[in-house]
């Protein structure tokens, strides 16, 4: 083959390969062109994995027959001991980028030729002389081999190397080709990233659109008579819709009548689990006994009266949430197979000895101070912990005041039904319901409200008049007592002890004269608080002097 005929077949080659993006395709036009310009018997091509570790056969040509595709013959560059092996003349090629050339490999010392010959019995084939020319990119980087068999001798056999004058332009063919293979690869790469990239749009926009429908379904979920819109409550329900998504237990910490039950509700209905069940059960409100088998259920003939089966409320339960509320008064017998239910969702019936498992998410509430429990050993410090893994503070009313008018215009609204025209308010009887503390929260509210609305004829506002005694009494004292306009007589001592009487008694009409809650809000102790009325004589209305207040 003439120089003239070998530099067209290479820019021939190099044409080609520019245009070519498909890597199987290019393989197949660097074997055709190798095997034009070396006259070899067969050729076959191999590149390094990823990691560098094996040389993978991925294209070849034996006997006029190309296959473009990574078989299973491979080649490890390393040899047990880790070090490179440099005895398989492959390896030897690609670690050292350098040409070999074996005329015969029979005859051959220094190379291990037994994966040339395996791979010949494989296919019927005799390797007798050996050409493998590196694919190096840039003269630095070498991703593989070009490996050439049987070029013809100058005895018209097997047994030849490349001439002289076909070596420099068999090396840029190689060098041609690493390029172009490693380019394709790239495209091929970038292409397969951009569809990957494309699909991963497409599932972010689809759970982007599914996460705003769950969001709005969310909002629309949330049950009536939940209202507020005041900071603290738009807190609370981010915390709700944040913890919604996962099943760890809530703990739910307020004073009586905040709506924490309701709350609770809310979070199942914004759960995974709102196609099932929500079950609530008080933990104050059955005894010991019947609490566990009204939790866990009961076996037949587990006790007297126990005249069938029957599943407790952690199986109706199920898939769903188990609201237990007051759970500090949980007696503490049962807190321990509370905490088996939290830690394993094992439980076991009453009378029987076989455990169940069941799948409920636990949210609990309660207006004590655990922690107070805890010291005094009336609950366990492990279940707290268990229960107390995302804690949702629900805020008194008096801390979300502008919550009320939207509160009153529910109940008012709630109070009439169907059956009537919703009485209004005057102003003086919603100016004195707005100064109220409600020291019983939004029960307290409603309560007073449904009182109100019955009092009050039909067509008749809501006055001040309709309202309890303590709320308008409060009010009258409010405007008339709590900001004298002249300093009391007498020397300091007592003119600070009648400020002092009057603000004890201000804050116990404001807690419904709950000494306990008068004295947290004044930050002083139970103790001092009744101290304090019997020394200024402060009595309830309407109480005896053996039975001033109770708590």
């Amino acid at each position: 083959m003439s120089n003239e005929t070998i530099y067209e077949d290479l820019l021939e080659l190099t044409i080609t390969l520019a245009k070519e993006r498909r890597v199987e395709a290019l393989l197949v036009h660097v074997l055709d062109a190798a095997l034009r310009l070396s006259r070899a018997e067969g050729a076959a091509i191999f590149t390094l994995d990823r990691l560098a570790r094996h040389l993978h056969r991925v294209c070849f040509n034996y006997r006029g027959i190309t296959t473009a595709n990574q078989s299973e013959a491979r080649i490890s560059i390393y040899d047990k001991s880790l070090a490179p092996n440099l005895r398989d003349p492959a390896t030897f090629a690609v670690s050292t980028s350098t040409l070999v050339a074996v005329a015969d490999i029979d005859n051959a010392p220094g190379f291990d030729f037994d994966v040339i010959r395996d791979s010949d019995k494989a296919i019927n084939f005799r390797t007798r002389s050996l050409t493998i020319l590196p694919l190096t990119v840039g003269g630095e980087e070498t991703i593989g081999i070009l490996q050439l068999v049987n070029l013809p001798d100058r005895a018209g056999g097997s047994s030849g190397t490349l001439p002289k004058h076909v070596v420099r332009p068999m090396q840029g063919l190689a060098s041609h080709a690493a390029a172009a293979i490693r380019n394709a690869r790239l495209f091929e790469e970038n292409q397969r990233l951009i569809r990957q990239l494309g699909r991963m749009n497409d599932e972010l926009q689809q759970e982007n659109t599914r996460l705003m429908s769950k969001a709005a379904a969310f909002k629309s979920k949330k049950p009536k008579g939940l209202i507020g819109n005041s900071a603290p409550m738009e807190k609370v329900f981010d915390l709700i819709e944040r913890a919604a998504g996962s099943s760890v237990p809530i703990l739910l910490r307020g004073e009586t009548g905040t709506g924490k039950e309701m709350m609770a509700n809310y979070i199942h209905l914004s759960s995974e689990r709102s196609r099932s069940a929500f079950v609530a059960q008080n933990c104050a409100a059955l005894p010991e006994s019947l609490l566990e088998s009204e939790l866990f259920g009961h076996v037949k003939g587990a006790f007297t009266g126990a005249l069938a089966n029957k599943p407790g409320l952690v199986h109706e339960a199920h898939g769903g949430t188990l609201f237990l509320d007051e759970v500090g008064d949980m007696p503490p017998g049962l807190q321990a197979k509370v905490l088996r239910l939290l830690q394993e969702g094992e439980i076991r019936r009453v009378g029987s000895t076989k455990t169940e498992i069941v799948d409920v998410r636990i949210v609990a509430a309660t207006n004590v101070n655990l922690e107070e429990k805890i010291e005094r050993g009336e609950f366990r410090k492990d279940l707290y912990y268990r229960l107390n893994v995302f804690p949702i503070v629900v805020p008194p009313l008096r801390e979300r005041p502008s919550d009320i008018p939207r509160l009153i215009d529910h109940f008012l609204t709630e109070a009439v039904g169907g059956d009537g025209e919703r009485p209004e308010l005057t102003a003086d009887a919603l100016d004195t319901l707005l100064r109220w503390a409600y020291p019983g929260n939004v029960r307290e509210l409603k309560n007073i409200l449904e009182r109100a609305a019955l009092l009050a004829n039909r067509g008749q506002a809501i006055d001040r008049e309709h309202l309890p005694a303590e709320i308008s009494g409060f009010r009258e004292e409010t405007l008339h007592g709590a900001h004298p306009n002249h300093i009391p007589h007498g020397d300091l001592k007592s003119i600070v002890g009648q400020y002092e009487a009057m603000v004890i008694e201000a804050r116990l009409r404001e807690a419904n004269w709950n000494q306990s809650h008068a004295a947290r809000n004044l930050n002083v102790s139970r103790r001092t608080m009744v101290e304090k009325l019997n020394r200024y004589s402060i009595r309830r209305p309407g109480a005896t002097d053996t039975a001033t207040s109770k708590d």
